[in-house]
């Protein structure tokens, strides 16, 4: 190797999974520089997000755990922050990169951002609960993405508070960013929202996406919060059966926004084929449930043989939908159902903690 050019090892050592390459940081200097340069970490991330190389899934049976990407096999514990938390543990509500967003599913609506590649974590400056909001009586989501102009990872938390008396309604959207390491605050959500699932977010575009619904129970237009412009926006949904419709939930599917319908006896899957254009929502495929309690929320992944479609469901399981019968089966890791699942690239990113 020492007869090799740096720009040479560069080339190679981009070609491998993180975790050897952070062993590789021992074999002398000139290595442990460029293996720990942010430009090198942004490189092999680039690398293994377009050959779709160095998959995991971060599942949950309730514990996280780091697994084979399609196969859900050997399933490793995680050390992640909140593994012993006494009450109710970790929630993941959002992933990016191969970095997980983790609430403590508490009273203080903490978050952390966490690494299971490095195991390194950063819990970010905790926000208190002012007037008029109340945790008994409001309504709060979170968000997390990456503004690529920026080059800055970015959290959102949105509380909201209803008069049931007059109808008015009021917000407070923090931003987070992990290159300030503070929150600043953002513009008001332009609805007010009863959101169905906290994780219920979807990422695409470098905007985050919520479906909610209003205290009518009448579905609203998808907002997003782009983290580039942090501003809102809208995007009409299809056109849906709306006296059948049960609950809908939003996702990603193979690079575009998909809605999951459910009815009372079958789904159906929506996707919008040209982000932005209402006009190119076409409904993909129908599924049927194997009985009137299932509900569908997102999409995880197609398998890499594309004859399964993993998908998540409200009851705390992945199912795995036979893209020939387009039955649904649970998904089981290690003897036990599987509550959830992130797509996860391995990264080389180091989130060093510190005191808030």
């Amino acid at each position: 190797m020492s007869t090799l050019s740096l720009d040479m090892i560069t080339n190679i050592l981009l070609r491998l999974p993180a975790k050897p390459l952070l062993r590789f940081k021992c074999v002398c200097s000139a290595w442990y520089n460029l293996i720990t340069d942010p430009n090198f970490a942004r490189l092999h991330l680039e690398r293994s997000i377009f050959s779709k190389t160095n998959l995991h899934f971060v599942i949950k049976t309730p514990k996280l755990h780091l697994a084979d990407f399609d196969t859900f096999k050997n399933p490793v514990e995680l050390n992640y922050p909140l593994k012993n938390h006494k009450h109710k543990g970790a929630e993941i509500v959002g992933s990016c990169n191969g970095l997980l967003c983790i609430w403590n599913m508490d009273r203080d609506l903490t978050l952390y951002l966490y690494n299971p590649t490095t195991q390194t974590h950063k819990s970010l400056p905790v926000l208190p609960i002012n007037t008029p909001f109340n945790y008994d009586r409001m309504n709060f989501s979170f968000g997390f993405g990456y503004d690529s102009v920026s080059k800055d990872y970015k959290c959102v938390r949105i509380l909201q508070t209803l008069d049931n008396e007059t109808g008015h309604f009021q917000s407070e959207v923090m931003i987070y960013s992990l290159k300030t390491d503070c929150w600043t605050k953002g513009p008001d959500v332009p609805y007010y929202f009863i959101y169905p699932k906290l994780s219920a977010t979807a990422l695409l575009h470098e905007t985050i996406h919520w479906l909610g619904e209003s205290v009518e129970r009448v579905h609203l237009p998808i907002v997003g919060f782009s983290l580039r412009q942090e501003t809102f926006s809208s995007i009409t949904l299809p056109n849906l059966k709306d006296d059948l419709v049960g609950s809908m939930y939003l996702g990603v599917l193979e690079g575009c926004l998909c809605l999951s319908v459910n009815y009372f006896n079958y789904y159906e899957v929506w996707v919008m084929e040209e982000y932005g254009v209402a006009e190119t929502w076409v409904r993909r495929f129908t599924i049927q449930k194997g009985d009137g309690y299932d509900i569908l929320e997102r999409p995880i992944c197609y398998s890499v043989s594309r004859k399964e479609l993993f998908y998540r469901q409200v009851q705390l399981r992945v199912v795995s939908v036979c893209m020939e019968t387009m039955k649904t089966s649970a998904v089981q890791v290690a003897g036990s159902l599987c509550w959830d699942a992130h797509p996860c690239v391995e990264n080389l990113l180091t989130l060093p903690e510190k005191s808030c």
